[in-house]
């Protein structure tokens, strides 16, 4: 087991933001924490990450509380890509090197730079090692925070919407990515989305957030229609196109369209 979390409660201003939450990662595991905006997903990366301090319960990281650990420590075994990385003027090849720093002692090593590199040829950014972050599109960049992320050579994976604001191509390109890391080297991701789709394409569990606690979790293909609409208010539906899981919102605005819709093309068939 690569992550535990038992009885994690997390308070801000006298408000649970989290409370009671259970769960375990294994080894190969793409895991998605879904839920309404608000319900604590991004307050729950940053607990496991101990960038917050839970009030209650632990979370332990290979039988390791991380509440004895020092950050360096942390480090080692958690790498987070947060949710929106300002760019900054320094070269690809510099900030990817910036996540060898828990490894780092003194100075950077020549294993240090060879590990950069073959972690920027992995990820095709090879061509952009001298460019500025500042010049870079919003895929390109996403790309790099990741490549930061493997280089910290972790088990866990922590990322905070990695496909936010980025378009189809990119999307598909990052997560296809993402999911491909971590079964090529049997790690394990938790993310954060909003996607429903994406997220049933691509994770392999999910873990539904409703009211501050976990309302359910399990294998993403167990995810039903009424499961949805407790936890966003929404009703859908859910097929399957070439095997694959598609959520389909049906809400009033789509019911009114078609019943505007179909007597008008009644009209123009008579």
């Amino acid at each position: 087991m690569i992550l535990t979390v038992n009885d994690l409660t997390f308070t801000y201003r006298s408000c649970e933001t989290l409370k009671g939450i259970h769960f375990s990662i294994q080894p190969g595991e793409l895991t998605v924490i879904l839920g309404p905006n608000g319900v604590g997903k991004t307050t729950l990366l940053k607990c496991l990450n101990n960038i917050l301090s839970p009030q209650k319960g632990n979370i332990l990281i290979k039988q390791q509380n991380t509440q004895e650990m020092t950050p360096r420590q942390i480090a080692r075994e958690i790498a987070y890509v947060a949710q929106q990385s300002e760019p900054a003027r320094i070269t690809v090849f510099d900030a990817v090197l910036m996540g060898r720093r828990p490894h780092i002692n003194y100075r950077v090593s020549k294993q240090d730079l060879i590990k950069v590199d073959a972690v920027i040829r992995h990820l095709n950014l090879s061509k952009f090692s001298l460019k500025y972050l500042d010049q870079m599109s919003g895929g390109e960049l996403q790309k790099v925070c990741i490549a930061r992320a493997l280089v910290q050579q972790t088990d866990l994976l922590l990322l905070d919407e990695p496909t936010a604001s980025l378009d189809l191509k990119n999307q598909t390109q990052i997560l296809g990515l993402i999911r491909h890391i971590i079964k090529d080297h049997q790690m394990a991701a938790i993310m954060t989305m909003h996607d429903l789709n994406a997220a049933m394409r691509y994770a392999d569990k999910y873990i539904f957030l409703k009211e501050a606690t976990i309302y359910s979790a399990g294998n993403i293909l167990d995810i039903t229609p009424e499961m949805v609409e407790a936890v966003y208010g929404v009703k859908v539906e859910i097929t399957h196109h070439r095997g694959l899981p598609i959520v389909i919102p049906m809400d009033d605005h789509h019911d009114s369209r078609t019943k505007r819709v179909m007597p008008a093309m009644v009209e123009q068939a008579a």
